[in-house]
């Protein structure tokens, strides 16, 4: 469960980080690549990261990932085509707009090359 501590930060639309502010009682799940892929964009992949509080609040955040995701080789369809979706990223498999069926790893390397272009 998320604790009061915090950490957790989203990049918004505007590229601005801001604090995911904890709510008692409740999980937080990042909707990964694949499955943005699979709700074409209905459910968006976020650019998050966890950042440590101050040294003087006498707490600590670890931060453990864990990532699933299908065989290189594996076909991902899209279950629904929303051409409307915007996730950012690569071009996450897209045809004329449309998400395609695409390999895992060229869903993978697509979101690698879009989150690692320069921001000019």
């Amino acid at each position: 469960q998320q604790d009061g501590i915090g950490g957790l930060q989203v990049r918004n639309h505007a590229k601005k980080w801001i604090n995911a502010k904890p709510l008692r009682g409740s999980f937080v799940i990042n909707v990964g690549d694949m499955l943005s892929h699979w709700s074409s964009g209905v459910y968006a992949s976020t650019v998050h990261r966890v950042v440590s509080p101050s040294g003087s609040s006498g707490y600590h955040r670890y931060s453990v990932p864990f990532f699933f995701n299908p065989d290189h080789d594996a076909v991902v369809e899209p279950i629904v085509n929303n051409p409307s979706s915007e996730d950012g990223g690569g071009d996450g498999g897209r045809r004329n707009g449309m998400r395609r069926r695409s390999s895992a790893l060229e869903i993978l390397q697509a979101r690698y090359t879009g989150t690692f272009q320069s921001d000019k």
